[in-house]
């Protein structure tokens, strides 16, 4: 697995070693915008209409809007100074039952795996979790962004991170449309959903599922790799003045290959000339 975060967790005053990788991948099939005439990549550019110009990377700035044409504006070095701890720590500031953690909160999960140091900390740590059948709910700096998480043993052999959203990030449930606060159940209707129920439960695990659409669209890929339905990318001018370039260079490396073979020779004759002489 690759690393994607490195730094320690710190559990009163223990100080634990780990590594955070990334506990779920997107398996969605990546399909690219090509030009229909052509099929040419398009490209996306970061374009100001005000100059009428792409721009590049180092001349952008972030602002926050205050009017349709207002802004207040931040540097990169302004933005970094704001974050609350740019440590490497995952900072524990409480522990709580799992039933007490709404689901709603949650981000998305990752692995902590230890560090080469520190392993007996961690594992520590995750046998404490594991025996009083607590979370750990902490703080950490994560791609410029202080992170809410909680850490949770895992199988007995690894410490689960996911991060988790602010309490002002879930919306009201009361903004749902259409919600009634008197709800009325047929009994009979109720009785055989239950029963429905009842007999669907326990039929299956979520690791037997699969997406379908992905299983489809694969099985188009391969249909037509079979029936040889294959477009070849254009050569991009780029590509050829690269091409050009290296094909030059190499011509002016075996220019001066030949002329070091070549300078020998004119030195041989200009002393057998001089001896006839």
């Amino acid at each position: 697995m690759h690393t994607i975060w490195k730094g320690a967790i710190s559990f009163g005053l223990v100080h634990i070693p780990v590594k955070l990788y990334a506990a779920t991948e997107e398996k969605e099939i990546s399909l690219n915008l090509l030009h229909k005439n052509c099929h040419g990549t398009i490209k996306n550019q970061r374009y100001c209409p005000t100059c009428q110009r792409s721009v590049e990377s180092e001349e952008l700035i972030k602002g926050y809007p205050l009017d349709t044409n207002q802004y207040v504006t931040f540097e990169k070095e302004e933005l970094d100074q704001i974050q609350e701890d740019a440590s490497k720590q995952i900072r524990i500031i409480d522990f709580m039952k799992e039933e007490q953690v709404d689901l709603m909160f949650t981000q998305k999960v990752y692995f902590l795996g230890p560090d080469q140091l520190g392993s007996n900390a961690y594992y520590l740590l995750l046998k404490t979790l594991e025996t009083s059948k607590r979370l750990a709910i902490a703080k950490f700096t994560f791609r410029a962004n202080t992170k809410l998480c909680i850490l949770k043993p895992i199988n007995g052999t690894c410490i689960q991170l996911a991060t988790m959203h602010y309490a002002n990030e879930i919306r009201p449930v009361e903004n749902v449309p259409n919600l009634s606060s008197t709800i009325s159940v047929d009994p009979n209707q109720l009785k055989l959903a239950l029963q429905i129920v009842k007999g669907l439960s326990g039929t299956s695990d979520l690791t037997s599922y699969t997406n379908p659409e992905q299983e489809r669209l694969l099985a188009a890929i391969q249909s037509k790799i079979a029936g040889q339905n294959i477009v070849l990318k254009p050569t991009q001018e780029s590509d050829i003045v690269v091409d050009l370039l290296e094909a030059l260079q190499e011509s002016v490396r075996m220019n001066k290959g030949k002329n070091k073979v070549a300078a020998p020779k004119e030195s041989k004759r200009g002393t057998r000339n001089e001896k006839l002489g």
